[in-house]
């Protein structure tokens, strides 16, 4: 799995084309590609054909193009589609022979060579061409950051590279732009090609990318990479070695308001979103005054207190870890939250973050800055361990015993961040993993409780500065997930036997339905038109596939008519879309009643789709109406239900369709009664989807049309993907402190004050 998001930078990716050598693929490899290939080429060209096809209005504003220019640039259409076709498939097979895209030379009116002077129509085309091309990657964004790193594993290059992927949009740019300027020398209407080309490809973008993503996860290629990049940050850096660095930069930037917690401003603190207890006095600074433990440890030989020579090694650390060693075994903080001068303090379950009492008492002691940084970093992510909602409470108090031993796990060893594979690092993601959904079986819940607990004491008793008492508690931790494991999968095999039966009895119907969830993928498409695609649409091409195949005409014309259906809902801004959807009109409809009459819908029924049909055709021809936002497909929180940064928008149905093994699920059993499950079996067409519960408890099947409606009336939601949860907190962490520059910076220039 890859470990961090890629993100490439806008700045040159449009001014190359194929240069340099690269890797090969290897013959599997070149297989997906290939494959890849046939679906992206046969969805652009459907796109730039119909935006070459309804582009008669493009001039009809430019008084600087003539009328003889206007019939030259419509009678070399179709030469233009054809060369945009040959384009594609040039780019794709270079790349795929190992040539890498490289710079292009300027452009005429670019060169220094040339003295051209730019008109001001040009430089308006330019700036506007410019601005479209910055709007397609901005679209493209979410799924290409996916589809770069799928990519690079086929093309067998390192992620952290900059990725020449030959489906990105700068590709599709390349192609535009050599077709266009090959059929129209004058730069007043390449430039007006180019830029409204483009521009139709921004609205067609992600239902392009989404589907090559689906094909690509369905094969094996990083199917767990779309979860991971929605859940972490774009903040989080490539390289993981760089996580410490940025969070120096982070809270230097947001100074003195998040440092000034170090000395316990109580506000200063509060805008940290620390949960701190209601304390008049720092039970650390109080130990620390009274014991002097740094001092003493290294003469005391007594059982309670070990001598640990080995901490020595750590130089001028050695007397903060010390005291953490003698803290990690009896925590002052916990005998004060038990007295009831604490008033409430921890009483509803959630765990006070104790870690900006330590860095308070502990401050004159830590003069170096990574040193404090690294404490900061860990008060935050146990900010975020112990309000996680994907945890049960039990359980967030069971992580509760583990804050001094990863503040000290980290001090001693700062690879603890930079390393993914940190024993103490991959433990926290292994409690977490094996908590949730624990509280739903009773057995489970006891016994996960059990030997969790055991772990955290038996750490909290043994750990100095040796990571292999965090390794032997993986492998503990393990024993017990793995029975868990072999018992939900034996109990869900019936279940799946039953639901490959159904699948492969009806191949047909299941090939239909992923065709159509591609079909509309990346949109949201109103309820209406969804219900009609997904039950009488599916029906009829079902109906022909069985009888005809799915190479007949009859096929394809009926995957025709539902592919002009989705289009003749969207926006039509332009004089040639709205001519188009008027002549399409009359056929969309006959071919719509005769597919309904083939599956014995009744003349009613479709009568009254048609009249909501006609509706959504006179919102889509005003400039000002978004057909689709009422009424349309549910969008929803991706990411952990936890306390987190702001989650991205997502539509519904291409969630669940999307969705990867692993991911935990509630779903309401009736009578305020929610159960959790876990994603442990996915159809080969992901037409059906089976849940299990903690240990087998509870068994739910679904097919991803079932688990869409379910969420959109609120029946079921997402509990949390598989991604780990060091690496959700540490998103979560670097959003806040951007945030917090963000306000503080507001405030500086006169805007909202830091609060």
């Amino acid at each position: 799995m890859v470990s961090s998001p890629f993100t490439a930078e806008f700045g040159s990716s449009i001014n190359r084309t194929i240069g340099t050598p690269g890797n090969l693929p290897t013959d599997a490899s070149r297989a997906i590609l290939h494959e890849c290939f046939a679906m992206f080429h046969a969805s652009a060209v459907a796109v730039a054909r119909l935006s070459i096809e309804t582009s008669n209005d493009l001039f009809e504003m430019d008084s600087f193009v003539t009328a003889e220019t206007i019939f030259e640039f419509k009678s070399r259409r179709k030469d233009w589609v054809r060369k945009f076709d040959e384009a594609l498939r040039q780019f794709f097979e270079n790349r795929v022979a190992g040539a890498r895209r490289r710079r292009r030379r300027p452009d005429a009116e670019e060169s220094l060579g040339s003295l051209r002077v730019l008109s001001d129509a040009d430089t308006r085309k330019q700036a506007a061409l410019r601005d479209t091309t910055r709007t397609l990657f901005a679209a493209a964004k979410e799924e290409l950051d996916a589809l770069d790193y799928r990519i690079s594993v086929l093309f067998g290059e390192p992620p952290s590279l900059e990725t020449d992927n030959p489906f990105s949009p700068a590709y599709l740019l390349d192609a535009i732009g050599m077709t266009s300027r090959a059929l129209y020398v004058e730069p007043q209407i390449w430039r007006s090609v180019m830029a409204r080309v483009v521009m139709d490809f921004v609205p067609a973008i992600n239902n392009i990318y989404i589907p090559l993503n689906r094909l690509l996860a369905q094969r094996g290629v990083l199917p767990e990479i779309a979860a991971v990049l929605r859940a972490r940050s774009g903040l989080y850096p490539d390289d993981d070695g760089e996580v410490l660095p940025l969070f120096q930069r982070l809270i230097n930037d947001v100074h003195p308001s998040l440092q000034a917690w170090r000395t316990l401003d109580v506000r200063a603190a509060a805008a940290a979103t620390y949960r701190l207890a209601p304390l008049d006095a720092n039970p650390y600074a109080a130990a620390l005054a009274r014991e002097r433990p740094g001092e003493e440890v290294a003469a005391t030989t007594s059982d309670r207190f070990p001598k640990l020579d080995a901490m020595m090694s750590c130089g001028k650390l050695y007397p903060v870890l010390a005291t953490l060693d003698q803290w990690q075994r009896a925590d002052p903080m916990t005998e004060v939250l038990q007295t009831p001068a604490t008033g409430d303090a921890g009483s509803d379950g959630t765990p006070v973050n104790r870690i900006p009492w330590i860095h308070a008492a502990l401050a004159p002691q830590v003069p170096d800055e990574r040193d404090r940084v690294i404490i900061d970093a860990v008060g935050f992510l146990f900010d975020y361990f112990l309000r996680d909602n994907a945890i049960p409470p039990r359980f967030r108090l069971i992580f509760d015993g583990l804050q001094v031993v990863v503040l000290k796990a980290a001090l001693a060893d700062p690879a603890l961040f930079a390393t993914r594979w940190h024993p103490a690092r991959r433990l926290i993601n292994d409690l977490a993993k094996a908590a949730i959904g624990a509280e739903d079986d009773a057995t489970y819940n006891a016994s996960a409780a059990k030997i969790a607990s055991q772990i955290v004491d038996g750490i909290r008793a043994e750990f100095r500065i040796d990571n292999a008492v965090f390794e032997r508690a993986c492998r503990r931790l393990a024993e017990f997930t793995d029975r868990e494991r072999e018992l939900v999968s034996r109990t869900m095999q019936p279940h799946i036997e039953a639901a490959t039966l159904n699948e492969s009895v009806d191949t047909d119907r299941s090939q239909v339905r992923a065709l159509i969830r591609n079909k509309m993928a990346g949109a949201d498409v109103p309820i209406a038109i969804r219900s009609f695609a997904d039950m009488v649409w599916a029906n009829y091409l079902t109906q022909i596939r069985r009888t005809e195949g799915s190479d007949s005409a009859s096929f394809s014309a009926a995957v025709e008519t539902l592919d002009n259906l989705l289009w003749s809902i969207a926006v039509k801004p332009r004089t040639g879309q709205k001519s188009r959807l008027s002549k399409m009109i009359p056929l969309l409809v006959r071919n719509l009643r005769s597919g309904g009459a083939a599956v014995e819908v009744s003349d009613e029924k479709i009568q009254r789709f048609l009249d909501t049909l006609y509706e959504l055709h006179i919102a889509a021809i005003k400039p000002q109406a978004t057909p689709g936002t009422a009424g349309s497909g549910t969008s929803i929180a991706t990411g952990s239900s936890s306390a987190s940064g702001p989650p991205q928008s997502r539509n519904v149905y291409d969630l669940v369709v999307d969705v990867v093994s692993g991911t935990w699920f509630s779903f309401d059993r009736g009578g305020g009664r929610w159960v959790h499950a876990r994603l442990g079996w996915i159809s080969p067409t992901r037409s059906s989807y089976i849940f299990a519960g903690r240990a087998g408890s509870e068994i739910i099947t679904r097919s991803p049309e079932e688990l869409a409606a379910e969420m959109g009336l609120c029946k079921a939601s997402l509990v949390a993907e598989p991604v780990p949860l060091f690496d959700r907190a540490v998103s979560a962490a670097l959003e806040y402190l951007a945030a917090r520059r963000t306000v503080r910076d507001g405030a500086s220039s006169g805007g909202a004050p830091l609060h």
